[in-house]
């Protein structure tokens, strides 16, 4: 009985000694801070002439797009991330005039509404760069010329989005996310039509996680 009990004892020393020197892991409901959240999904996107019937002013020409996006996000605080957003456009436009190119990055900030939960909602804000081309297409020029099938130039424009969304996280690496962020910019050519960037762009999928926290007994034990 005796040999029994020491075993347990021992046992259950060396599992607690185990969990101590193993501080960093997926996240759990008691802290987002110090995580680190990456997301990949396919992101539909609605220019905003689709309810103001506007087609011409848009550069999706009134069509939805999708996009290939990716998301790497860094909590500082359970208050406070930084992200960075990449966009790459998937249904080109095979129209005259339509979307060819329209890769983009966007850098920013969230504050986080809950503190200590497994639902995570938040808003923020992000601003970049968008690499926006169309595809040739018949262009009268100020001097009354006609350009036909001009190759319009890409353009490299600054554009900026107010995101919200919501995270739900599990017990393990894994957390499911919606969020919506709404693209500002308008495409400005050298030569060529001026359009509007603006899109609602709306992310839904699955994200990985990992906690980069490390307890203060667990780096003294080091020491």
């Amino acid at each position: 009985m005796k040999k029994i009990i020491a075993l347990l004892f021992f046992g259950t020393t060396a599992v607690c000694v185990s969990a101590q020197d193993q501080p960093s892991g997926p996240v759990t409901v008691h802290t987002l801070a110090q995580m680190l959240r990456t997301q990949l999904t396919i992101t539909p996107a609605w220019s905003a002439s689709l309810i103001s019937g506007d087609n011409n002013a848009s550069v999706s020409g009134g069509r939805t797009n999708v996009y290939l996006h990716g998301t790497a996000e860094y909590y500082w605080d359970e208050r406070f991330s930084t992200r960075g957003d990449a966009y790459y456009l998937i249904n080109k436009s095979k129209e005259k005039g339509g979307i060819k190119h329209n890769p983009g990055f966007q850098v920013g900030t969230s504050y986080h509404l809950i503190k200590g939960s497994i639902i995570d909602p938040f808003i923020g804000i992000r601003a970049g760069l968008n690499i926006t081309q169309i595809n040739p297409m018949d262009f009268n020029d100020s001097l009354t010329l006609t350009w036909l099938d001009y190759n319009v130039p890409a353009h490299v424009d600054p554009t900026w989005a107010p995101v919200v969304g919501v995270n739900f996280y599990g017990e393990r690496i894994f957390h499911f996310f919606v969020e919506g962020a709404y693209m500002m910019g308008t495409y400005r050519p050298a030569m060529g039509p001026q359009l509007s960037l603006e899109e609602f762009r709306l992310s839904v999928g699955l994200g990985w996680n990992f906690s980069l926290y490390k307890p203060v007994e667990a780096v003294r034990q080091k020491i």
